[in-house]
Formats: structure tokens, C-alpha cells, sequence
């Protein structure tokens, strides 16, 4: 088998903590042919110094002011990159060193599949692994899982592996400010999805960071409680047209709301809780389980307040 060139994209934004780890995980991959391409995002805590002091062991893009979204500085390594192969490394996180060996080695053998996945690690701000993504046990589902994917983003940008031939088909990373923001993984993975199977190499190869700001502060990767990736997509219609009607959107949209209101109320958020409920019902306003979440809410609101004023003295 030959040894195509594989471009590993980072995109970096105040990360110093944690930059210098994440590169020297893709410069001690097992793969020979491979290049580093990294775009630093005007950064001001170091992180331009640190990548600095690599040399000519990486390809350092630098600019002049902050994208304020990731995908702009992801898109700009990914159209950089010379590579047969383009893997995507988020700046906190890192790879094991056979990680792209054993993806190059998936690939040639499944020549039909244009990006495949891993599975990988939660780690904290040490590098301490706390978990599995998506759960001990789970495996992420394969081929063609378009309808999988509205419900659930089960595949991790930076174990991402895909011929630099797909952006052509599909792409680029959608730099709208909105989906750019809380969902241009997820939008990118499903226009993927809406012809092309989906590969998985099924080991731990990544470490995938959690961090207490890891939904930071800065605009990276907040992400705005106002709405779920789900409600964006249902006026997207050009990712789903023609794969699934659009109730089956607005279905997703509805869970992930669901979702998000028994978070809130768990937590005693309940306004936040029937604000979630609230924009699940504009779309579909005869979805029972959401009536049964506003309800379940609006009993927790009231009840504890009228407790000790329903009592006799």
C-alpha cells in the first residue's frame, strides 16, 4: 500500500494550557507521510508563542484578528492542506500515536467511505480520563446513519478522518455566525450523511477535553441557551430536503428540547425549563410530551411556593 499524505488541521485560539500537548500528539503519530497545518486565531494568552517555537515542524498560518467561530479557522487549515487525507485535531484535544495509521488503514480498505470516526475518551484539564464519549460499551452507529445523526452528533471532530476530495462534494464547514457557533460539526457530518456511509474505526483513540470553561466564555464554543442546533437546521432546508420530510426535523428539534427542559428542571431552572418547552411548542404544538414537560414544570414552579401558605396555623 502506498503512504498518501495526510494533513492534520488545527485550528488554535488561547489555548496555551493545552496547545503544546495537542500538537505534540500529531507530531508523534506512527504515520510517516503526514503535515501539520495550524491556524492561530489571533490569539493573546501565548498560544501564537507557543506554536511559534515549533519551526518548520509545523505549517503556521497566522491572523491578523480573531474569526470569533471556529469554523472559519478550521476551513482556512482544511483549504490549506496538500493532503490525500485531512484530519481535524481541535486545539485542547489529542490523539493516541497510531491513531492516524489505523484511520489510513480503514480508509484504503473501505475505498466507498469518505470520512470514518473513532471512538475517544473524556479527559478534564489534566488529562484524566473520565469516561467514554456517548458512554462505556456504546458504539456509534455506521454506514448510512443520516436519521441517526438528527438525533444525535455521535461523531467527535477531532477523530474525524476524510479524503480531501469530499469537501469538493459537500463543502466546507458552514461559517454562518448561528450554525457556526452551536452546530457546523453536526451540519457538516449530516450533509456528509445524506449520500455517503459513515466509517468508524472502533478504539479509543482520542481524548476529547472537558474543561470547567470547556463551554467557554469566549466565542469558540458557547453555546446559546436560546436555542438547539435542531431548530437552525429546520430553515436549512438544503441538509435534509429530500432524505427526510421535515416533521422528522422538527421531531429532533422537539427531543432536543425535551431534553434540555428536564436538565433545567432538574436543576430548580424552571423558567429556563419552560423556555425550552416554549420553542418546541412553535414548531409543533401538538407534541404531547412536551405538553407533559410544561406541566410537569409549571407543578414544580407553584407547588413548593403554595406549600406553607396552604397550611393551618
Amino acid at each position: 500500500m502506498s503512504e498518501p499524505l495526510v494533513s492534520v488541521c488545527i485550528g488554535a485560539y488561547n489555548r496555551k494550557d493545552y496547545v503544546r500537548e495537542c500538537v505534540d500528539s500529531a507530531l508523534a503519530q506512527t504515520w510517516p507521510n503526514k503535515e501539520i497545518v495550524v491556524v492561530d486565531d489571533a490569539s493573546t494568552d501565548g498560544t501564537r508563542e507557543i506554536l511559534q517555537s515549533y519551526g518548520a515542524a509545523i505549517r503556521l498560518i497566522l491572523r491578523k484578528e480573531n474569526s470569533g467561530i471556529c469554523p472559519i479557522t478550521r476551513n482556512q487549515a482544511a483549504r490549506a492542506a496538500r493532503g490525500e487525507f485531512v484530519a481535524f485535531l481541535d486545539s485542547d484535544d489529542v490523539w493516541r500515536p497510531e491513531k492516524l495509521a489505523k484511520q489510513v488503514a480503514f480508509m484504503q480498505a473501505h475505498p466507498d467511505v469518505p470520512l470514518c470516526h473513532t471512538l475517544c475518551n473524556v479527559i478534564d484539564e489534566r488529562s484524566q480520563v473520565l469516561g467514554v464519549r456517548h458512554g462505556a460499551g456504546v458504539v456509534p452507529p455506521t454506514g448510512m446513519i443520516f436519521e441517526r445523526l438528527l438525533d444525535h452528533c455521535w461523531i467527535t471532530i477531532s477523530t474525524v478522518l476524510a479524503r480531501r476530495t469530499l469537501f469538493d462534494a459537500v463543502g466546507w464547514f458552514c461559517e454562518d455566525e448561528a450554525t457556526g457557533i452551536i452546530g457546523e460539526d453536526q451540519d457538516f457530518f449530516l450533509r456528509v450523511a445524506r449520500a455517503h456511509p459513515i466509517g468508524l474505526v472502533e478504539e479509543i483513540l482520542a481524548g476529547y477535553r472537558k474543561t470547567p470553561a470547556g463551554i467557554s466564555r469566549n466565542r469558540w464554543k458557547v453555546t446559546p441557551e436560546s436555542q438547539t442546533f435542531n431548530e437552525i437546521l429546520i430553515e436549512r432546508r438544503h441538509v435534509w430536503e429530500g432524505v427526510v420530510p421535515r416533521r422528522r426535523v422538527v421531531r429532533a428539534h422537539s427531543r432536543a428540547c425535551i431534553a434540555n427542559a428536564e436538565h433545567w428542571r432538574g436543576r430548580g431552572a424552571s423558567l429556563r425549563a419552560l423556555y425550552f418547552c416554549w420553542r418546541g411548542l412553535r414548531h409543533e404544538p401538538a407534541n404531547l410530551r412536551l405538553w407533559q414537560e410544561t406541566g410537569r414544570t409549571l407543578y414544580r414552579t407553584v407547588v413548593p411556593a403554595r406549600g406553607p401558605a396552604a397550611s393551618s396555623p
